[in-house]
């Protein structure tokens, strides 16, 4: 059903500050704000991140889109028929219409339709600007569920797996749109742009230099999906990813989905360093929403 991954929503407890963090380190552009929520982007799509201000830093929602027209109407039905709870909120600016609900462990789960595509393409920035966002990586208590529900009701398909530990899952032809961990709690992971390669990594660490900060790990070479990562901080604790050269998936009629063994080499091929304990351990809780807004 889904053919693109679209955003993260994320509330942050200092918008401003959020925003500019993503202006000067992401190269991202706000495109607009509205009642306290920046839409900004990196691209002519209206929006690739949507931050909203809140008490505490948590992760709002995770976003995919759908080109046809009619599936908001079928998901509508299956969501019924599965007794799934849908969150009655107001639609964000630059889409024609979507539905929420809440998935299995918790995460709010947006598939949107008829997203705009008046932004520029080009503009200035002081930060590295990616082309695309590109992934989130979620942690799960209940990881089976959730990733049956990604494939049967969204229609993602499996792309690998680390044993029984992690998967891969993709909406089109890039190798991942969502990786679920299997874990004790429910929480985002990280979240990831797609950049112009190598030199993009370079360009961010310098930046990152300038202001005062380091990458959190990378970069490296990982072996699932085959592409190149650096990863660090954004302004509110949550881990981003620059990642570079994603794999290709051409051919899905001869695709298989492959098992690989859940070792250091795995997530980075080129062998030291291994992930570092802080990133392991991080996670953006989910925002509790209130009773009224969940039906």
């Amino acid at each position: 059903m889904v053919s693109r991954i679209g955003h993260v929503g994320l509330q942050v407890p200092d918008l401003d500050r959020s925003v500019a963090f993503a202006e000067r380190i992401l190269g991202l552009r706000e495109v607009e704000r509205i009642d306290g929520t920046s839409y900004l982007t990196c691209n002519e799509r209206h929006h690739e991140l949507v931050l909203i201000e809140g008490e505490r830093a948590g992760c709002d929602h995770l976003a995919f889109e759908t080109f046809d027209p009619d599936g908001l109407a079928r998901l509508r039905e299956q969501l019924d028929a599965r007794g799934l709870p849908v969150v009655d909120e107001p639609l964000e600016a630059g889409v024609a219409d979507a539905v929420r609900f809440t998935a299995p462990g918790g995460f709010v789960i947006e598939v949107f339709h008829g997203m705009a595509t008046d932004q520029p393409a080009h503009y200035p920035t002081d930060g590295v600007r990616p082309r695309k966002f590109e992934h989130i990586t979620i942690k799960s208590s209940v990881k089976d569920e959730l990733e049956q529900l990604l494939v049967g009701l969204l229609g993602l398909r499996v792309s690998d797996r680390a044993e029984e530990r992690v998967s891969w899952l993709r909406a089109s032809d890039e190798h991942h749109g969502v990786s679920v961990i299997r874990a004790d709690v429910d929480q985002l992971q990280h979240y990831a742009w797609q950049v112009d390669g190598w030199d993009a990594m370079r360009r961010t660490g310098d930046r990152l230099l300038l202001d005062g900060r380091t990458f959190l790990w990378g970069p490296g070479h990982h072996g699932i999906g085959d592409n190149y990562f650096s990863y660090f901080y954004d302004a509110d604790g949550a881990v981003v990813e620059y990642s570079g050269d994603i794999k290709r998936i051409e051919d899905e009629a001869t695709y298989t989905a492959r098992t690989w063994p859940d070792v250091d080499r795995t997530v980075n091929v080129w062998g030291n360093p291994a992930p570092p304990a802080e990133f392991v351990a991080a996670g953006m809780p989910l925002v509790q929403r209130a009773v009224s807004e969940v039906r």
